[in-house]
């Protein structure tokens, strides 16, 4: 009978999670609104594009470099201008990063040269710093 009763509640349990888990609501990243704000694109970071799918609206979120998120009307021009500048700034850093890989790769094939300098502590020049045996 106590077997029963426990798994009575655990079944309970588990079935009110699951609608809780499975019921609809705004994700706390999500844009419920736009904004007009336009801001300067050197103070822009990156920016991702929200779908209508888990939010309730399709929106454009800029990330500023001081963390914060501005979500946009993804059709206004000022959004569209924003991401084709943030576009070719990734596509030129990327270029600069793959052409520094192939410099670095390319000089993979200098052999090292063996160094003949001691390691010993340097020796002091002229005759102040050296003591007198006697």
């Amino acid at each position: 009978m106590r077997l029963s009763l426990v798994l009575a509640a655990l079944l309970c349990f588990t079935t009110w999670m699951s609608v809780g888990i499975a019921t609809p609501r705004p994700v706390s990243s999500c844009c419920l609104g736009r904004s007009d704000t336009m801001v300067q694109f050197k103070r822009i970071l990156n920016y991702t594009i929200q779908t209508d799918g888990v939010c309730q609206i399709t929106a454009v979120v800029f990330l500023t470099k001081l963390g914060k998120r501005i979500c946009s009307d993804p059709n206004s021009d000022w959004a569209k201008r924003t991401i084709l500048k943030l576009d070719e700034e990734k596509k030129k850093e990327k270029a600069l990063q793959e052409q520094g890989q192939y410099e670095e790769g390319s000089t993979s094939d200098i052999t090292p040269t063996v160094s003949t300098t001691s390691t010993s502590a340097p020796q002091r020049k002229g005759r102040k710093g050296r003591r007198r045996r006697g």
